[in-house]
């Protein structure tokens, strides 16, 4: 099998984000980390900046692989939120590695600077066109998202709101939300 030398330094990006601290993340510590020469970092990634992007960017993009296209005309009702909360729910990725290890380390990056989030701030019109447009009351669509987010970043942060159980009773009724195709008159679009 082909070595996949940006998958792996997305990953030692993220393993040393997430064990050392966001402040320790340095492109040397990242190829040491990768077991990568800098020269072979930097074919990937020219500064520290163009790697935290390419972190949110596989974010992002691991976010999207798991979500119908909103133009799919087979897309049952409520696919595309159910998409996102499988999404959210996801631990591991083929592209990138530890999605909750990746998770961590893009909250941490982002807490630093907010301009990072540009390419998870570009994408949100479309998603909200998706949920609003996804053949479920967009308000129903829009609880789904939001509850799968929280759920994410109670995942990552480690903070035990819900007991285990408690988690999987949520779950199994966000889902349940996204096959209702009641149609509402208002709030049609939010």
């Amino acid at each position: 099998m082909a070595r996949n030398t940006k998958r792996e330094l997305l990953e030692a990006a993220a393993r040393v984000a997430t064990n050392k601290g966001i402040q320790s993340l340095t492109l040397e510590a990242v190829a040491k980390e990768a077991g990568i020469s800098k020269g072979g970092l930097f074919y990937h990634f020219k500064t520290k900046e163009d790697l935290l992007l390419a972190m949110v960017e596989a974010f992002v993009e691991v976010t999207e692989n798991r979500l119908p296209r909103p133009d799919d005309p087979d897309a049952a009702p409520g696919a595309w939120p159910r998409g996102f909360l499988e999404a959210c729910l996801t631990k591991e990725d083929a592209a990138v590695g530890s999605y909750s290890r990746l998770s961590v380390a893009v909250m941490a990056a982002v807490a630093n600077d907010k301009a990072l989030l540009k390419p998870l701030s570009d994408r949100q019109p479309d998603w909200r066109a998706a949920l609003n447009d996804s053949g479920i009351p967009p308000v129903t669509a829009h609880i789904v998202r939001l509850a799968a987010d929280g759920l994410w970043i109670n995942e990552i942060l480690s903070i035990p709101i819900l007991s285990d159980e408690e988690r999987e009773d949520v779950i199994a009724e966000l889902r349940r939300m996204t096959h209702s195709n009641e149609k509402r008159e208002d709030n049609s679009h939010v």
